[in-house]
């Protein structure tokens, strides 16, 4: 069954190149007929007709000298004469027999048409016709070989290049070369035009398959629209790639995090079961349990709010704010954890601050960011906060004399779940989403969020929000 819809997917997929190569190519190809018809119809009305004028005096001289030579002869060949001619003059000699209009003329392309023009005129006095590319002079009638002959005298053919040459070719060899030449012309541009569009169409197959890491690596570097294109595709197929890589890693890191909870969890209602009776122990385990409880249902909490933070901020009301009164409650909150590490909060703040923000979410980041802090100050330390404006920004900045970060790790703070080892391991607590959380958060309310290491010791988070 599935090599059946293997080779229809294949034969649909070559139905369709074939398909849009065709259309395209039929449609140049129409397009570019009729505009060379009518452009050749147009020419045709504007094209420059042989016209008549005064014999030239010189070529009349040379043709009355020939035609006096020529009287005196009994027997001439023709071809003959013509070829002396040539040779001596550099000049065409053409003989018109009187009879029956055939014309004795070069056999070169450039001549029909002045074959065809001396075969449907009779001149009957001497007279020089323009042919644009050459000229033609004409005698009077002469007696060769007892039958009535004409003598014309033609320049050499001027026009050289390739244009005059496809104009003295036949009407069928032209039209040929037209067909010709645009039928591969059209089938280039058409092949030109849908490579690309098939490129992309494999490629949206492939990633439709789970294939992520499918990029269009050969016509991205195209200056033109369908280089916008591919850039573009390999632009949402990056962010598709990354985001699910993102969840993917989110749904292991959160299977991983759930599993020593609620193994201790079990393993404390097996204590609980096994203690039964014995009120103190059993008692100890329950409330063993109900912590592990709590810290699932914190740890679900976490994920669903970044989730909501990074999928769907509709669910989040703005409101006009004092930032610094905001910041004020929050940082009295978080003194009472402060307090059982002998911490002191000091909070720095000139003036009030006005901010459109989702208040319980702004204030969930901050909170998040100070008890970081906290958390991995030593006893008896000071954690500075500041709140400031520069550049037409709200600055509110967050310090501690821990332990700091190592600056290659700093970039991955905000990993949901990542913990330093040193300084940042599971037996600290918490379910390692806040600082992913208050990322999110912050980007909601079009800011941004920096982490660097203090020279004087510990890290010092900076959060940038924009003034109202």
């Amino acid at each position: 069954m599935t090599n059946t819809s293997n080779k229809l997917t294949s034969t649909l997929h070559k139905k369709f190149s074939l398909g849009i190569s065709l259309k395209l190519f039929f449609a140049f190809w129409i397009v570019i007929l009729i505009s060379v018809l009518i452009s050749y119809l147009v020419t045709m009305q504007f094209r420059h007709s042989p016209s008549q004028e005064q014999a030239s005096p010189q070529q009349l001289k040379l043709l009355k000298k020939y035609t006096e030579k020529l009287a005196n002869k009994k027997q001439v060949k023709l071809k003959a004469i013509q070829r002396s001619f040539n040779r001596k003059n550099h000049q065409m000699l053409i003989i018109k027999k009187i009879s029956d209009n055939k014309v004795y003329a070069p056999r070169k392309l450039g001549w029909i048409e002045v074959t065809s023009y001396l075969e449907k005129h009779p001149l009957d006095n001497p007279v020089t016709i323009d042919f644009d590319f050459t000229k033609v002079t004409s005698s009077q009638p002469i007696v060769i070989n007892g039958e009535k002959f004409q003598l014309f005298i033609g320049s050499e053919i001027r026009r050289k290049n390739i244009v005059s040459w496809i104009n003295r070719l036949p009407l069928a060899m032209r039209l040929i070369m037209l067909l010709l030449v645009s039928f591969i012309s059209c089938w280039l541009l058409a092949k030109s035009f849908t490579k690309p569009l098939i490129a992309i169409q494999k490629a949206s197959k492939s990633i439709g398959q789970g294939k992520l890491t499918t990029r269009i690596t050969k016509f991205d570097l195209r200056s033109d629209e369908f280089g916008a294109l591919a850039r573009s595709f390999n632009q949402m197929a990056e962010q598709l790639e990354n985001n699910i890589t993102a969840h993917q890693r989110l749904l292991g890191d959160v299977s991983h995090e759930l599993r020593s909870p609620l193994t201790r969890l079990q393993l404390a209602v097996a204590l609980a079961e096994k203690n039964m009776g014995n009120n103190i122990e059993q008692q100890k385990h329950l409330n063993r349990c109900e912590t592990e409880v709590d810290r699932l249902d914190q740890m679900i909490a976490d994920v669903l709010t970044l989730s909501k933070l990074e999928h769907n901020h509709n669910t989040f009301i703005t409101e006009h704010i004092d930032l610094k009164y905001l910041t004020e409650q929050v940082v009295n909150d978080c003194q009472y954890f402060a307090n059982s590490k002998a911490v002191t909060i000091s909070f720095k703040s000139e003036v009030n601050y006005l901010l459109l923000a989702d208040k319980k979410l702004l204030a969930s980041a901050i909170s998040n960011i100070i008890n970081n802090a906290v958390k991995y100050s030593p006893n008896n330390q000071v954690v500075t906060v500041e709140l400031s404006q520069q550049n037409e920004q709200n600055i509110l900045s967050v310090s501690d004399k821990g332990p700091g970060v190592p600056n290659e790790m700093i970039d991955k703070l905000f990993t949901p779940f990542f913990r330093v080892a040193d300084g940042r391991e599971r037996s600290s607590g918490g379910s390692g989403l806040g600082l992913a959380i208050a990322q999110q958060a912050i980007i909601f309310h079009q800011g941004k969020i920096i982490v660097q290491n203090q020279v004087s010791g510990g890290l010092k988070v900076t959060i940038t929000l924009p003034i109202l």
